[in-house]
């Protein structure tokens, strides 16, 4: 019944949850594991964008004066912080995979960038999955309004069964673009 169990994974402490829930699953009946990370400045803690542009716009008839070596280490830093960011992904995917084919669970795993919610829709469809696992904070009213919801939004657009995992709703703040992203000559 569900062969192909896509188990949408983030960054979260959650994901231990949503993780050992399909693999209960995938143990019960026989399933695979597919493991997905969406890659996105959505998600919590990923790096944010330098403020500085690598251009000059004007405002009005003035021109906006920045260092072109301030734009160029800001944007080198963003760059850095982003490819460890994906590393942290793969290593979190690494580590389930791991867990699942030790549990005797056969195991992929993919990590891609996109829009959380559509993207877990489209792999879902892709490889032709059964069932998705996603994990569910419990947001309501206006926070889920301007947070935005990607269970929501999968559970009404997947092309398959959906079964949400509630999770516990984080209380850690996003860091502002000032505190994450230092700018120092000899990075």
């Amino acid at each position: 019944m569900f062969n192909k169990i896509l188990v949408a994974i983030d960054r979260s402490t959650a994901n231990r949850k949503v993780f050992e829930e399909a693999l209960f699953l995938a143990k019960a009946m026989g399933g695979n594991l597919i493991l997905l990370h969406v890659l996105s400045g959505e998600e919590e803690d990923s790096p944010i964008m330098s403020v500085y542009p690598t251009f000059y716009p004007t405002i009005g008839d003035h021109y906006m004066h920045l260092d072109p070596q301030i734009s160029h280490l800001a944007n080198e830093t963003y760059h850095k912080q982003w490819k460890a960011f994906e590393e942290e992904g793969l290593k979190i995917l690494r580590s389930f995979a791991k867990d699942a084919r030790a549990a005797g669970v056969e195991t992929e795993f993919s990590q891609i960038s996109g829009h959380p919610s559509s993207t877990i829709c489209d792999f879902a469809k892709s490889c032709n999955a059964d069932v998705i696992f996603i994990g569910r904070r419990g947001y309501s009213g206006l926070k889920e309004v301007f947070l935005g919801s990607v269970s929501n939004y999968v559970v009404h657009h997947a092309p398959c069964s959906v079964l949400l995992v509630q999770t516990p709703i984080q209380s850690k703040k996003r860091q502002s673009s000032s505190q994450s992203l230092e700018l120092t000559p000899n990075s």
